[in-house]
């Protein structure tokens, strides 16, 4: 194999890095908006408007990859199936991270989720976050897998958690809390399963790479 194959698979591994950081940082910017007095929450929201905009002129060249399917012979098959990947789940996770700020604006002058389900979001918008992080870091660093399976065993097993008080149901959550609340905990859950799912697609890419 050439040096330029060998130049490409690292290029996609630094691209795929700097797309996890990116979403790693909107999920902690989208995450804090549900906790931020409605003073604050304009400037965090065109804060967190800014880190999805970067996030999605990435997803956006990733994606063009298709285009290129025209013209397939001219274009590295590797660079083209993993840039295929890495931005339809980048994509992804930027609408799930999208969400998350809408429900925090739509809450802005509402009452603050009742107590345990507050907590069991916040505790998956952490996870969410760390998982993020993890797969960047599995990404650039290439350590071992398996921290980050028992995250995302994390972070299932809190959801399942969240979905029991929802449906046990209590005196004070209305039914948007219950609804806000049940979308939040599926787009981080999902969120964090785009990330790993980079990060494998990735470790198979280096795998499968030509060697010097």
């Amino acid at each position: 194999m050439s040096e330029r194959a060998l130049e490409q698979t690292e290029r996609a591994v630094r691209r795929a890095a700097h797309v996890l950081r990116l979403a790693h940082a909107a999920v902690g910017q989208a995450t804090g908006l549900l906790a931020t007095p409605e003073a604050g929450l304009e400037q965090r929201m065109i804060t967190l408007s800014g880190a999805l905009g970067e996030l999605r002129q990435e997803t956006d060249e990733l994606v063009a990859a298709d285009a290129s399917i025209g013209t397939i012979g001219e274009v590295d098959l590797r660079s083209l199936v993993t840039d295929m990947y890495v931005g339809q789940d980048a994509g992804r996770i930027d609408l799930l991270v999208r969400q998350v700020g809408d429900i925090a604006w739509a809450r802005r002058s509402r009452q603050p989720l009742p107590d345990e389900v507050r907590f069991r979001v916040r505790e998956m918008g952490d996870d969410c976050r760390a998982l993020v992080g993890r797969a960047a870091d599995v990404v650039e660093l290439s350590p071992p897998h398996a921290v980050m399976d028992r995250q995302v065993q994390d972070i299932d097993r809190r959801q399942q958690e969240l979905c029991r008080v929802l449906l046990s149901g209590t005196d004070s959550l209305t039914t948007r809390d219950a609804v806000d609340a049940a979308v939040l905990g599926r787009c981080y859950q999902e969120c964090a399963r785009r990330a790993v799912a980079v990060a494998r697609h990735i470790a198979l890419l280096q795998e499968t790479a030509p060697r010097r």
